[in-house]
C-alpha cells in the first residue's frame, strides 16, 4: 500500500493544548502525502461515533494523544473500549500519564485492552520509564521528544516587563490535598516530595515501584503481576502527581526572588467554581490566565525568565512549555530532567536543582547588562530545540510507527 493512500484519523479534542498538539501533528502528516481527518466524536452520539470506528477498514490508521478522547473510553454497555472497534492500526500519543490518571481496576482493564489491540498498536511517549513498564506488559511502546509549533523569534534585549514569570496553574503550598486516598501510602509519598523538594531532578519513579513491589510481595499469580504492578504504579504515581500545584507554590513562597509574575494560578475556574487561591507573598503578583497564543508568546518573550516547574508525573521528560518558552525568544529556567541534555548541550545552563540555584540563575539573568548574554544563549538553544524536537520528529515516529504494523 502506498504512503500516499494512507488515510488517517485525528480526533478532536476539548482541551486547547491537546487540540493544538492534534492539529499539529495532522498538519506534518498532511506534509507527508496522507490524507487526514479531523474526527469530533463530540458531535455525534455514541452509538453513532461507534458505528463510525466499526465501519473503517484494517488500512485506516487513527492517532490519539489524549487519555480524555473518546475512542480511549470504554464502549457503552460493553467491556471492550472504543478503540476496540476500530479495525485499523492505532498510535497512542501520551504526552501525560500513559493511564490518565485511572484507579487500579480500571487501568489494569485498560492495559488487558491494549494487550488485545497490541498486534497493531504503538505507544509513543515522551516519559522513558513508561516504554519499559509497557514493554513488560508485552506492549510496544517507542520515546519521542515534545514538541512546539511556534517558530524562533527574536529574544528581548531591553524593554523587558517582567523578571520573572509563570504561566500555568498553583496554588498555595498549604492547600495541598490529602497525601492519598489509601492511608497506607502516605508515608512514603511525603518522602517522595521531601526528596523532590530538596532536589529536583530526584527521579520518583524507583520509590514508586518499590512501595507497589512491596505491596504485591505474596499476592496474585506471578504471570498476572506486571500488569497489576503497572496499573498499581500508574495510580500512585497519580497520587504523587496531585501534589504537583501546591508543590508549586512551595517554590514561589521559599525561592527568595523579589519578583514573580503569576498568570493562571488557582485552576478553580475550569470547574466553575467561585475560588482564587493565591500565594501571600510579597513580591508576588497574580494575573488572569492568558490562553491567547500570541499573548502568551509575548510574556515569555518580555520575561527575563520564565520558570517552569514539570508535573510530578514526570522524571525524564521535558515539557513543551520549555520548548514554547525557549522559541518565543525567552528564557526557561527548568526543574533539571534527564530528557534536557537530550534536547541541548546547555542543559545545565536553564535547569536547577535546588531553590538556591533558581533564584541565583534568575538573578543572574536579570541583570541588565549580561542581556547579550542571555539572548545568544536563546539562540543556541532554540537552535538545539529545532534540532532535537518539533512535530517533524513526531510525525516521522509516527510514520515509522505505522510502518511497523504494515
Amino acid at each position: 500500500m502506498s504512503r500516499a493512500a494512507r488515510t488517517v484519523f485525528i480526533e478532536e479534542s476539548r482541551t486547547p493544548i491537546y487540540r493544538r498538539i492534534a492539529h499539529a501533528i495532522g498538519a506534518e502528516l498532511l506534509q507527508r502525502g496522507m490524507q487526514v481527518f479531523a474526527v469530533n466524536p463530540h458531535a455525534m452520539d455514541s452509538a453513532t461515533f461507534l458505528a463510525f470506528l466499526s465501519q473503517q477498514n484494517a488500512d485506516a490508521i487513527f492517532v490519539s494523544n489524549a487519555s480524555s478522547h473518546l475512542i480511549q473510553s470504554r464502549a457503552a454497555g460493553s467491556a471492550e473500549y472504543a478503540f476496540e472497534k476500530f479495525a485499523g492500526r492505532l498510535i497512542f500519543v501520551h504526552q501525560d500519564a500513559i493511564l490518565g490518571g485511572l484507579k487500579v481496576l480500571d487501568g489494569l482493564n485498560k492495559l488487558q485492552a491494549w494487550q488485545r489491540v497490541n498486534q497493531r498498536a504503538v505507544h509513543l511517549c515522551i516519559e522513558a520509564d513508561n516504554i519499559a513498564d509497557l514493554a513488560t506488559a508485552g506492549i510496544r511502546g517507542a520515546l519521542v521528544p515534545h514538541a512546539s509549533e511556534i517558530q524562533a523569534a527574536e529574544p528581548c534585549v531591553e524593554q523587558f516587563e517582567y523578571d520573572a514569570s509563570f504561566v500555568g496553574h498553583v496554588v498555595p503550598s498549604s492547600y495541598a490535598p490529602p497525601l492519598s486516598d489509601v492511608p497506607r501510602y502516605q508515608s512514603a509519598i511525603e518522602h517522595m516530595l521531601a526528596a523532590r523538594r530538596a532536589n529536583f531532578a530526584m527521579p520518583l519513579e524507583p520509590s514508586v515501584k518499590a512501595c507497589v513491589d512491596q505491596a504485591l510481595s505474596g499476592l496474585g499469580h506471578e504471570s498476572d503481576r506486571p500488569l497489576l504492578r503497572l496499573a498499581m504504579a500508574q495510580w500512585l504515581r497519580n497520587e504523587v502527581t496531585k501534589q504537583t500545584m501546591p508543590l508549586r507554590g512551595w517554590v514561589f513562597e521559599a525561592c527568595g526572588l523579589d519578583r514573580i509574575d503569576i498568570f493562571g494560578g488557582d485552576p478553580a475556574y475550569l470547574h466553575n467554581v467561585a475560588r482564587s487561591l493565591q500565594i501571600e507573598r510579597d513580591g508576588v503578583h497574580h494575573h488572569p490566565a492568558v490562553y491567547e497564543q500570541e499573548a502568551v508568546q509575548q510574556i515569555f518573550n518580555r520575561s527575563r525568565v520564565s520558570i517552569n516547574i514539570s508535573s510530578l508525573q514526570f522524571d525524564h521528560a521535558v515539557v513543551n512549555r520549555f520548548h514554547d518558552v525557549i522559541m518565543s525568544g525567552g528564557l526557561c529556567l527548568t526543574d533539571a530532567r534527564d530528557g534536557l541534555s537530550q534536547l541541548t548541550p546547555l542543559h545545565a545552563e536553564v535547569s536547577y536543582r535546588t531553590l538556591a540555584e533558581l533564584k541565583e540563575k534568575a538573578d543572574y539573568f536579570a541583570r541588565p547588562e549580561k542581556a547579550r548574554e542571555r539572548a545568544l544563549l536563546i539562540q543556541a538553544l532554540q537552535r538545539d530545540v529545532a534540532r532535537n524536537s518539533g512535530y517533524g520528529l513526531l510525525a516521522d515516529a509516527i510514520v515509522q510507527a505505522i510502518d511497523t504494523l504494515s
